[in-house]
This record gives structure tokens, sequence and C-alpha cells, in this order.
């Protein structure tokens, strides 16, 4: 049979002090008339080594003020349907916690993880696991073509997709997310189908829904294996390594150079570019130089019908990204800026190859080895 407790070993363990607790009336004068208790450890629940208190001989005995404070204090508690007072709570350990008077809310989510989710998926062929993050409806336009409106359309143009890019990877990521939209800069490193090694820089712009799923991709590129000279060299690394700016200060460069490339306001647009910047373009060449970059822009082949249009400008800390199109369903072109002291160091073009009437294919069996005739000896 288990031991019970009595009523002198309750009375023991009990927390009570032997005059009671403060109360009004009656019991105030009694509490008041009694001397400071000796020193003494008072065990809780029978264990010495856990939830002793030591109360001091020294203690002095309450004051009518201090005894008051405290029973107001706890009549007011915040567990209690009593308005707070004016005065200061007061609070002992493990008694009345404080709790949060302003409700939490809750942080936004960022997007990037399940972008990132993605890019494994697609980087390790889970062809699964691609089509599960696309939305049943998705709708997925991409320099290869064509333009897919489904899941199950999409997980299959990346079987064809891995295959001509033999062991895929996607690396040096860089990104820029705003609202729903994440926004992708990356080198992806492949093997063609003889397995001759090639690197292509590509951009690609998600749009997620509430569940998480994307809705909406895009996915612009340059051609292979572009190659940067000393200066555009130099130009990318001071861009790569500045660390600062901010979203508000890059969307306004962004804005201003927009409204001085509309009004061909060529001191406007000298403005705000550094006078050593770069265009990088994978289609129609590389340049350095204010004017030389205006040119190079300049020189693209204008479509016989229809003016490019500004789809989505995305800003971040030190990079934008701009999307053009003549028709908002038919996505062109996608530059990459880079600022550096909030001007534009670096423009990277990024183009719907098949949009524009490139080949985006490339097939090098032709050159693979010279063949020859083996002859007898």
């Amino acid at each position: 049979m288990l031991p019970t407790k009595t009523s002198t070993d309750r009375q023991r363990h009990c927390r009570v002090p032997p005059h009671g607790f403060p109360r009004f009336g009656s019991h105030l004068a009694t509490q008041l008339s009694q001397p400071a208790q000796t020193a003494r450890r008072v065990d809780h629940h029978g264990d010495r080594n856990r939830g002793s208190t030591f109360v001091s001989e020294t203690d002095p005995p309450y004051s009518i003020a201090d005894i008051f404070t405290r029973q107001l204090a706890r009549s007011f508690s915040p567990g209690s349907d009593n308005p707070s007072p004016s005065l200061p709570r007061v609070r002992e350990p493990r008694y009345n916690p404080a709790r949060p008077h302003h409700q939490v809310v809750p942080a936004t989510m960022s997007n990037i993880p399940a972008v990132n989710a993605l890019i494994t998926a697609i980087n390790f062929d889970r062809f699964a696991e691609i089509e599960a993050r696309h939305a049943p409806d998705a709708v997925f336009t991409s320099f290869r073509g064509p333009t897919l409106r489904s899941s199950v359309s999409i997980a299959d143009w990346h079987r064809e997709f891995l295959r001509d890019y033999a062991d895929c990877n996607y690396t040096e990521i860089e990104y820029i997310e705003q609202d729903n939209v994440v926004a992708v800069r990356a080198t992806i490193e492949a093997k063609g189908y003889d397995w001759r090694p090639f690197t292509q820089r590509v951009v690609e712009v998600f749009e997620l829904g509430d569940a998480g799923q994307v809705v909406a991709r895009r996915l612009y590129g340059m051609l292979r294996n572009i190659e940067l000279d000393k200066a555009a060299a130099a130009s990318m690394a001071d861009a790569q390594g500045y660390k600062g700016g901010s979203a508000s200060a890059t969307s306004s460069t962004m804005e201003k150079l927009l409204a001085a490339i509309a009004t061909a306001d060529m001191d406007g647009i000298k403005e705000q570019t550094h006078e050593k910047a770069t265009v990088i373009d994978g289609v129609f060449g590389v340049a350095t130089g204010v004017e030389n970059l205006v040119d190079l822009i300049a020189s693209r082949p204008a479509p016989s019908f229809g003016t490019e249009r500004v789809t989505r400008l995305l800003a971040g800390e030190h990079d934008a990204l701009l999307e053009l199109a003549i028709d908002p369903s038919r996505p062109r072109l996608a530059q990459w800026f880079r600022l550096v002291d909030d001007k534009v160091r670096v423009v990277e073009a990024y183009w719907m190859l098949r949009e524009i009437g490139v080949n985006p294919y490339e097939n090098l069996a032709g050159d693979r080895h010279a063949r020859r005739a083996i002859l007898p000896i």
C-alpha cells in the first residue's frame, strides 16, 4: 500500500508562512506585530537539493505600504477580470508570469528554399519531384521552346533537357526576391551527349503560388562557353565584389535609367552608368564603356512589328532584373544589371533564343574526332 501524507506533513511541506498570508482586516495587525523570522531552510516536496528557500533572520518586517502594494498587484493580475491599475505590478518568482501584450505578426516566408529544392531536383534528375513542385497548370517558357502549360509536360521536357545537358549542375547562383517572384542567375555546367563539358549562363524567373508550387517559369539563356576579355572580366569582378546598396536605391537608379533611355537622354544615361560599364550579350557581343555599351544595344536588330516593353522590374540590394517583351505572353529578353555605388557597372543580356530566331541546339558531333581509314601495315 502506498504511503500517504498526514496533515502534519502537508503543513511542513507547504509554502504558507507560519502566520499566514498578509490579508486585509484583522490579520493585518497580527502580521505587522510578528517579529522577523529566524534563519531556516524550507524544503519543498521533501527534496533538500531542489526547490529550497532560504529566509534570513535580518529580513525587516513588512511595512503597511508594501503589504497594500502586494495585495493590489495580486488583485489586479493580468489573469483576472479586473482592469490593470496605474501602479506598477509586483511579480514574484514562479507567480503570475508575464504575458505578451502585443500580437505576434508572423514573418513573411521566403520562397527561395522552394526554388532551391526545384533546382536540386533538376541537378539530380528527379523527374517526379520536378513535376510535383510545379502546379498542375503551370506555364513554362524556355529559350529551347516550346511553351508548356502543364506539370506533366514540364517533367517530360526536363527528361530531354537533362539528356542533352548530362551531369547538369547549377553553379554561381544569385537571387532577387520580390513578393512571390524569385529571379535566379546561374551558370549551368554540363556535358553534351559526347561528354564534352560546357558552360552556359542562364536566368530563370519563378512565380510561386500560395502552396509553394511554381505557377509560372521563364528560362532565358546565352550561347554556350562565353569568354570575357580583360576589361569585361575586371568589370565583373568589381561588380561581384561589391556588397553595399539597398533595394530602394537600386529601384530608383533603374527608374531614372529607363526614363533617360525612353527620352534618348545621353547625359541622363551617363549619370546612372559607370564610366567603365560593360555589357555582356551572349548573342551580339561584349563591349566596355558607356558609348560602346549604347552602340551595341542600339545595333541589335529590331523586330518588324511592335515595340519592346518592360514587363517586369525586380530590384535587389545591388542587382536588378529587367524583363522585356513585345507580346507579354511571349517573353523575349531579360537583362541582369549589377550596380556599384548606385551606378550600373555590368549589364548581362539573356535571350529567349528560339523567340529571336537563334538555334538553341548545338551539335558538335561533326568535329568530335578526325575520321581516318585504318590501313594494313
